[in-house]
């Protein structure tokens, strides 16, 4: 068996994977699975991304969806819902907060000998043509979220994991193609959005092939 891919985050992620035989949803995840398939690549790829999910539940569960798993590459995809939770259910996440947790689930990767984690910047379009009332709170949305992209960007350089800034590649994709093509909804991408996703997480990727840590288990 070759390396082991594990995938953890929100809905993005999750993309409906416990209605899939396969456990791998319909978004990025599945089309890197096609992709690495296609290229002969000998991977295990696991996605344990729940819909919904904050980063206080990534570090709830982190044992048994991550350290258990003794992931060769990790990728961490999480931050949007801390965001909107505090939008429309008026239950925020300090950036403090965000900053403690993400912290402790890196740091917990890294003591477990992960041999390479890449963390993905969370994104939203504002002012997406089906946002409904989000629309109504993209500047706030705007304000609460881009600390918190912040604190994920200096924590992936903290930790010396691959950092992919997704924003920057949504709002580029979004100017040429417009939000409809890439995340209707300002928050969940189309197919194309997956895709988008799937395409930068392999440069990314390959850019810097995952090694051995001398340290690492067999």
């Amino acid at each position: 068996m070759g390396e082991r891919f594990v995938f953890i985050g929100d809905s993005i992620t999750d993309a409906e994977r416990r209605s899939d035989l396969r456990g791998l949803g319909h978004g990025y995840v599945d089309v890197l699975a096609e992709a690495l398939a296609a290229r002969g690549e000998d991977v295990d790829i696991i996605n344990r991304g729940i819909a919904g999910n904050r980063v206080a539940h990534l570090r709830e569960r982190w044992q048994s969806d991550v350290v258990d798993l003794h992931p060769d590459v990790l990728t961490v995809y999480i931050g949007v819902n801390d965001t909107l939770s505090t939008f429309f259910q008026g239950a925020p996440t300090p950036v403090e907060d965000f900053e403690r947790d993400l912290d402790d689930i890196l740091a917990r990767a890294v003591a477990a000998r992960t041999r390479r984690i890449i963390v993905i910047d969370p994104f939203f379009v504002a002012d997406a043509p089906w946002a409904g009332n989000w629309k109504d709170g993209s500047e706030f949305v705007r304000a609460d979220l881009d600390p918190k992209r912040a604190v994920v960007r200096a924590l992936a350089d903290r930790y010396g994991a691959d950092f992919l800034p997704l924003q920057d590649h949504v709002s580029a994709a979004v100017a040429e193609r417009g939000g409809v093509i890439v995340a209707p909804d300002g928050v969940h991408p189309s197919g194309f959005g997956h895709a988008l996703i799937a395409r930068l997480w392999l440069a990314v990727h390959d850019a810097h092939p995952s090694t051995p840590r001398p340290d690492s288990n067999p």
